[in-house]
């Protein structure tokens, strides 16, 4: 009897052991996609823009007005009329695979929700819209570029993606960096060339309705926070101080129905998300330039994007409440 009784606890014991190992994979099966968990609270406040032209090159947000340096003030009070400049006073992660669709890039927004009964994470993604004004969960807006040759435009190895400090409203204390910057991205759709004798109408109404993909920039692509790292490691997700991280950024709408159908993208899944390879890559501190583009003689509309991606590992909860500058400078020196 007395062996009986341990043989039932063994049996007993072992059937424990294989309930937790499928509860674990289980767990580890609704981990692949659950950054958009982290990102519903990631915002950012107190954002600061600025984009610079050196070299021989000239900036705009208007076509009439030109400049070495364009701001904040300038994207919002002085863009050309019918510009949709969104500037939001706030951002929240969204993700892109750097698809573009009638001049615009195609920005989704995650959403979470959980089902009451399997506990299971329900995902929705919706494609957004750019508007003008302050709306909105991304930066997105139209600057041209004028250059008297046709020339490789690079961008500058002072561009850079950082934290900001500002004082905590009632204390002494400012903010500390947590490292959101790190999961920072900024997109250029090229939308046209014209002559510098063009009238403004023509330039501002330059459309490429043949672009079909952004070029993106992943700046601080090595830099991860501990914290960001520990998430990782608990979704199986490898990444390094050395190299970068995959990421696949999303590429369509899908409903709580598809929800498998999501983050990774493996096998079936792949329909709902693209692996990214981001054409310029930075890690912090940066100062060398990157090819950016070859400009034609004259004006180029560009249009800039700058967001939190929400596919990126170092979108994680202990990220939020962080105030980031946005710094991009084009210039046509070689370095």
């Amino acid at each position: 009897m007395s062996t009986n009784k341990k043989k039932k606890r063994k049996e007993k014991k072992l059937r424990s052991l294989f309930l937790l190992l499928f509860l674990t994979i289980i767990m580890l099966g609704t981990a692949t996609y659950a950054w958009f968990t982290a990102n519903q609270v990631v915002t950012i406040q107190a954002l600061d823009l600025q984009v610079e032209a050196s070299n021989g090159l000239q900036i705009s947000t208007d076509a009439v007005t030109w400049k070495s340096v364009i701001t904040n003030a300038d994207i919002t009070t002085g863009a050309y009329s019918g510009a949709v400049n969104q500037v939001p006073t706030s951002v929240t992660a969204v993700s892109s695979d750097g698809t573009v669709t009638s001049g615009k890039m195609n920005m989704y927004l995650g959403t979470i929700t959980n089902d009451q009964t399997t506990g299971d994470y329900l995902i929705t993604s919706t494609k957004q819209t750019d508007v003008a004004g302050s709306n909105g969960y991304y930066i997105a807006f139209d600057v041209f570029l004028k250059t008297d040759t046709t020339q490789e435009v690079f961008l500058a190895g002072t561009s850079n993606v950082s934290h900001k400090a500002v004082q905590i409203a009632g204390t002494d204390e400012e903010t500390t960096d947590k490292g959101l910057k790190n999961s920072a991205r900024v997109g250029f759709v090229i939308l046209g060339h014209g002559a510098s004798t063009d009238s403004v109408s023509t330039l501002t109404g330059l459309s490429n309705a043949n672009a079909t993909s952004a070029i993106i920039w992943e700046p601080n692509y090595t830099s991860h926070t501990s914290q960001a790292l520990i998430v990782a490691a608990e979704y199986g997700v490898t990444a390094s101080t050395s190299s970068a991280t995959a990421y696949r950024g999303l590429n369509k709408e899908f409903s709580e129905g598809d929800l498998k159908k999501t983050v990774k993208g493996e096998g079936t899944e792949a329909g709902y998300a693209t692996a990214m390879s981001p054409a310029i890559q930075t890690a912090e501190g940066n100062t060398d330039n990157h090819s950016f583009a070859t400009l034609q003689a004259g004006v180029t509309k560009v249009r800039i994007y700058m967001w939190i991606e929400g596919q990126d590992i170092d979108c994680e909860n202990n990220a939020t409440g962080t105030d980031i500058s946005f710094n991009v400078s084009f210039t046509t020196a070689t370095s």
